[in-house]
């Protein structure tokens, strides 16, 4: 058997709004929204890599999700005042005695992800 991740899919009472985060954040594509569907998409970052959904819900069912997304960064603070700048929030900073640092961040519709240094 053969199994591999396609999509993350956000649900979502206003999916333009974290198609904008998101986009801007990755620097990726929105494809346009698909009435029938009712799904925005992202292009992927890197060919046959996995694609950011959001489908268009009337309501969400869950207040707070615990799966969330890990984001490999360059530069720590810049993405964060970037998140910030699009309207997301910081909720909290760990760094271990090792100097392995991350951050739990918020994209504007308080659905959490991490950002960490990409090590070379």
């Amino acid at each position: 058997m053969k199994a591999r991740v396609t999509t993350v899919m956000f649900n979502s009472e206003h999916p333009e709004e974290l198609v904008n985060f998101w986009s801007t954040l990755l620097a990726v594509q929105a494809h346009p929204f698909n009435e029938h569907t009712e799904h925005i998409w992202l292009t992927p970052q890197e060919p046959n890599g996995f694609k950011l959904g959001f489908q268009r819900v009337s309501k969400k069912v869950y207040s707070s999700q615990e799966t969330h997304i890990d984001i490999a960064v360059d530069d720590l603070d810049e993405c964060q005042n970037l998140v910030l700048k699009l309207g997301g929030r910081h909720i909290k900073t760990t760094k271990l005695q090792n100097g392995f640092e991350w951050r739990v961040l918020e994209d504007p519709q308080s659905n959490p992800f991490c950002i960490y240094l990409e090590f070379h």
